[in-house]
C-alpha cells in the first residue's frame, strides 16, 4: 500500500511539474521583471512547489529558498534542482531566522494559505528591514479568476482569492507599506516594503546564517531565533 501511495504522489508531482511547464516562458519573464533580481538578493519563494518558476531566477542572486509543505514536492526539488534550497514547512509558521531575506515571493500561492494573517506576519518576520515582499494573484473578478474560483469551490480546497483592493487592505494591516498593485497577462502584482529599523540597529545582535534545512525523512524544523534573546532559541506558535 504505501508503495501504492508513494508511486501515486510521485506521478501527482510529476504532472504539477507538467502543468507548470505549460506557459511557463512568460510566467517567468514577467515574474522575473517584477522580482527585479539583484546579484546580492536572498530570496524566499513561498509555495514555490518544484521549484520550475523559481529555477528561472536562482543563478541571478545570491541565495533561492523555496518553502513548500509536502514532503514528496520538496524530495523532488532537491533531487532535480540542486541548486535551489529546499524547506519543507507551513507559511504560517516558517522554520527559518528573523530578517534574512531580501525579498519574499508568493507566485499565486498567497490563495491557498490557511490563515493569512499569520502569513503575512510570518512573511514579514523572515524579511530584512526595507525588504520587498512580491506576491502574485488572480484577480477574482475577471474571468480567468472566476474560472479559477469555480475550480477551487468545486475541489473544496479552501482557497480564497483577493480582488486587488482588498489584498491591498489586507497588506496594509499588517504595517507593510504597498508600492505598487500591476495588472499583467498573468494576474496582478502587489509589491509591499517593509519599513522600520533592524533590531541590530537598536543595539541587539543578530544571525547572518540560516539553520540547515531539515533532512528528508525528519520532521523537526529549524528553530527560529529571538534575536533580543542573547542568542537563545524561541519557538514562536
Amino acid at each position: 500500500m504505501k508503495n501504492v501511495r508513494e508511486l501515486y504522489n510521485n506521478f501527482i508531482v510529476k504532472l504539477q511539474e507538467l502543468t507548470y511547464t505549460i506557459g511557463a516562458a512568460k510566467r517567468i519573464q514577467v515574474i522575473s521583471e517584477y522580482v527585479d533580481i539583484r546579484s546580492d538578493d536572498v530570496i524566499l519563494d513561498v509555495g514555490g512547489n518544484t521549484g520550475k518558476v523559481t529555477e528561472a531566477y536562482s543563478n541571478n542572486c545570491k541565495e533561492v529558498v523555496v518553502l513548500e509543505p509536502k514532503r514528496n514536492v520538496v524530495e523532488y526539488g532537491k533531487s532535480h534542482r540542486p541548486n535551489i534550497k529546499f524547506v519543507e514547512g507551513q507559511v504560517e509558521n516558517i522554520p527559518l531566522p528573523d530578517e534574512y531575506f531580501d525579498k519574499v515571493v508568493a507566485s499565486a500561492s498567497f490563495h491557498h494559505f490557511s490563515d493569512h494573517d499569520k502569513a503575512l506576519e510570518e512573511m514579514k518576520r523572515v524579511l530584512k528591514p526595507d525588504g520587498k515582499i512580491i506576491i502574485l494573484e488572480i484577480d477574482p473578478n475577471t474571468p480567468r479568476g472566476k474560472r479559477l474560483k469555480f475550480c477551487e469551490n468545486l475541489f473544496h480546497t479552501g482557497a480564497k482569492l483577493y480582488p486587488p483592493s482588498q489584498l491591498r487592505k489586507k497588506i496594509e494591516e499588517h504595517n507593510l507599506q504597498v508600492l505598487s498593485t500591476d495588472s499583467t497577462s498573468i494576474g496582478y502584482f502587489l509589491t509591499a516594503v517593509k519599513k522600520g529599523s533592524s533590531p541590530t540597529d537598536q543595539g541587539t545582535t543578530q544571525s547572518t546564517h540560516m539553520p540547515t534545512p531539515p533532512t528528508t525523512g525528519d520532521n523537526n524544523t529549524p528553530s527560529k531565533h529571538n534575536k533580543g534573546s542573547g542568542g537563545q532559541q524561541q519557538n514562536y506558535h
